[in-house]
């Protein structure tokens, strides 16, 4: 399966002035540091939790019909095309599949499945993804990191990765959140 987001997200989930507020800091001069800071977390935090935060447009390419969608919570489908025997994407009519959710996991329920060329790229699921609002929990682990990393930018600058700067406690507010892959 390939992944690709084809409309990223229009917004962050921390604006920059909540960063400065949490941070206190009242001069412009670390915004373009803060708001690379904010981007940063917000893609640990997807990646950790294997969760969109921001609503994106996301194409998946698979070699069969996929059920379990790798990027949660979903909010649309838009399309689903696949290849015919002549190697063209055929748009997969809407009333033969629904989305629906369980455990937080966004699945594809269908009908009945057309055949399908053998091809690494059979299949192309066209969906959105992202919180209509993003949890109190996930936004205040953002700013302890972000707070974190601000000061002390010196080590992150030098490797030290994300991950390692933080507690148990903060590391803990994701949890919930986290999406298990089986």
């Amino acid at each position: 399966m390939q992944l690709v987001q084809i409309v990223a997200p229009a917004q962050e989930p921390i604006s920059l002035s909540d960063a400065k507020d949490f941070l206190r800091v009242l001069d412009n001069d670390s915004d373009v540091l803060i708001s690379s800071l904010i981007v940063a977390v917000r893609e640990h935090v997807e990646n950790v939790t294997n969760r969109q935060l921001e609503s994106a447009t996301y194409e998946l390419y698979a070699d069969d019909f996929v059920s379990k969608l790798p990027k949660n919570p979903i909010s649309s489908i838009e399309k689903i095309e696949y290849m015919g025997s002549e190697g063209n994407y055929i748009l997969l009519d809407a009333s033969t599949y629904y989305l629906y959710e369980r455990n937080g996991i966004g699945y594809i329920s269908y009908s009945e499945i057309p055949n399908i060329l053998n091809h690494k790229k059979a299949v192309k699921i066209t969906f959105t993804a992202g919180y209509e609002t993003v949890p109190e929990a996930i936004k205040q682990y953002m700013k302890v990191k972000i707070s974190t990393l601000f000061e002390n930018r010196e080590q992150f600058v030098i490797g030290v990765s994300i991950s390692e700067f933080g507690n148990k406690f903060i590391d803990n507010l994701l949890v919930p959140y986290k999406v298990r892959t089986v």
